[in-house]
């Protein structure tokens, strides 16, 4: 019998501790929160690069129900992630190489948004397969690519979804169908 729990990333801009000359979205942190408290209340564990902004609202989302949050983390020193981790990875690198982690940790994901570090976790989640939903209505590259594969070799369309509830039902539908634990 396999005891282990879903890992879903939840993909997405940082806040404006990274993009100071933005104006965050606030209906983004809402969504995003609502993601994870879903997450939370699925029982899976959320993956996130543990900064702010979308990170940091689905982390909040899912410790309000008692679920576990892990943030990836770039470079070598402990203590960056926001007050919603649980589990802080670093990852030792300075490159900004945690995208490839998040998405190895995972077993889907679930997209708000994004910018250029989304858009490099998406092309990573689509080389290895991994399912992906975007909660539309949120610009950026989730929005751009929702509906569409990456190339043509048809590997992952990225699904997509009007609401958080629609976005996680898709996406247990989708792991549902795949064998996980490969």
């Amino acid at each position: 019998m396999n005891n282990r729990k879903l890992q879903i990333a939840v993909l997405g801009s940082a806040g404006p501790e990274e993009y100071i000359e933005e104006k965050p979205n606030p209906k983004a942190y809402i969504l995003a929160e609502e993601v994870g408290t879903l997450i939370g209340q699925l029982g899976a564990v959320l993956i996130t690069g543990g900064k702010g902004g979308i990170m940091e609202a689905a982390c909040r989302g899912a410790k309000q129900v008692g679920g576990i949050t892990v943030g990836v983390v770039s470079g070598i020193q402990r203590g960056v992630s926001n007050n919603f981790v649980d589990v802080e990875i670093v990852s030792g690198r300075i490159d900004n190489g945690e995208e490839t982690q998040i998405i190895a940790m995972s077993d889907g994901c679930i997209i708000l948004g994004g910018g250029a570090g989304t858009l490099q976790e998406i092309a990573t989640a689509y080389r290895n397969f991994k399912p992906m939903v975007v909660v539309k209505g949120l610009d950026g590259w989730g929005e751009k690519l929702a509906g569409s594969y990456l190339d043509y070799r048809n590997k992952v369309k990225l699904e997509s979804a009007n609401t958080p509830k629609e976005a996680m039902e898709l996406l247990q539908n989708l792991l549902s169908q795949k064998e996980l634990y490969v």
